[in-house]
């Protein structure tokens, strides 16, 4: 009987003081001079959102994603016809 005294004795003094230490250093664990005018994580998180969003609609990474077709020059040559094409072809083949 003794011995369930203790351990029930125990089991109070140590859930007791582990109540006391959370609250005493639940304080260690908040950010300092959050103060009135701080930002809130989800204000952080729209902040950051809103930026993402703008740099795709401007900067100099948009101008790489457009890929455009090159346009040839306005005075390019015609292209050679197709039976000097097949002959050059045909040259190559044979060196």
């Amino acid at each position: 009987m003794t011995s369930l005294f203790v351990l029930t004795a125990g089991l109070c003094t140590a859930l007791t003081i582990s109540g006391w230490a959370w609250r005493a250093f639940a304080v260690y664990g908040q950010h300092a001079g959050g103060g009135d005018g701080a930002l809130t994580v989800w204000q952080l998180i729209a902040h950051v959102e809103a930026e993402r969003q703008q740099r795709e609609h401007s900067g100099r990474h948009r101008l790489r994603e457009l890929e455009l077709e090159p346009q040839p020059p306005v005075d390019a040559p015609e292209m050679p016809p197709l039976d000097l094409q097949q002959r050059v072809l045909d040259s190559l083949y044979r060196i």
